[in-house]
């Protein structure tokens, strides 16, 4: 029985080998799409802080940023039609070079809608939102590494959150109550928040739940969408109108 035992801990010794090198494998591909990931968001926030930029050096620009109404109803349908495209094509995301250029498109007219809300605000504002919003964000990406909190399981609590949000946000447009708009703003704060721990987990990839490394452009997204998120609601806190 020994001499069995012997016989076969050499092939069981190559099979673990044979693991330790596929999860070494799996482990430098999630690597390389967590880079991929957030080479991708900052791309596209160097997009917006050119559009932003252009708006307080270029006073024509400026001007057309605000007044040009075409431009604001165009890049709205724009980005809106970027971010329904996975219903009509799932793959959309996944095809280079389509992929790339769609999330360029995107940038660009989502950018331009930032850009045009941003310019309201004072230059010294703006850049204290701006390293507010950068602390913020880094110290919720750090907390999401190290965290042993599970926030992938939140998803359908976000989810639903979201909904009651852009309700509550509708109901604040034809009942504009200085008290419900405040309330709004915080609790937008607080989910987008959470929502930026719950995607960096899912890029991450070591909790219940993760992108796959397809959707890469995706998950781009949504960190883009909840960084952006947290700008906008803290210079509504801390902005100061530009009169």
């Amino acid at each position: 029985m020994d001499y069995e035992d012997d016989a076969q801990e050499p092939f069981l010794h190559h099979k673990d080998e044979e693991m330790n090198i596929d999860i070494e494998i799996q482990s430098k591909i999630r690597e390389g799409f967590i880079y991929k990931v957030f080479g991708i968001v900052l791309y596209q926030i160097l997009i917006l802080f050119m559009l932003v930029f252009l708006g307080y050096t270029f006073q024509a620009f400026h001007d057309f940023l605000l007044t040009s109404k075409t431009m604001l109803i165009l890049t709205f349908f724009i980005t809106l039609t970027c971010l329904f495209l996975p219903i009509f094509n799932p793959n959309i995301y996944r095809t280079v070079p389509t992929n790339y250029i769609v999330l360029t498109i995107f940038s660009l007219s989502f950018g331009w809608w930032i850009a045009a809300f941003t310019i309201l605000y004072t230059k010294t504002s703006v850049l204290f939102v701006l390293c507010l919003t950068t602390i913020t964000v880094a110290s919720l990406t750090c907390y999401a590494m190290y965290t042993r909190k599970d926030y992938t399981a939140f998803g359908g609590f976000l989810f639903t959150a979201l909904i009651v949000l852009i309700f509550a946000s509708i109901l604040e447009i034809f009942f504009p109550i200085p008290l419900l708009r405040l309330l709004l703003i915080y609790f937008s704060l607080m989910i987008f928040c959470i929502y930026l721990i719950y995607d960096v987990q899912l890029v991450i990839g070591d909790r219940g739940k993760k992108f796959s490394e397809d959707d890469y452009i995706l998950a781009a997204l949504n960190i883009y969408l909840d960084i952006v998120n947290i700008f906008l609601e803290l210079l509504k806190i801390f902005g100061t109108r530009d009169n």
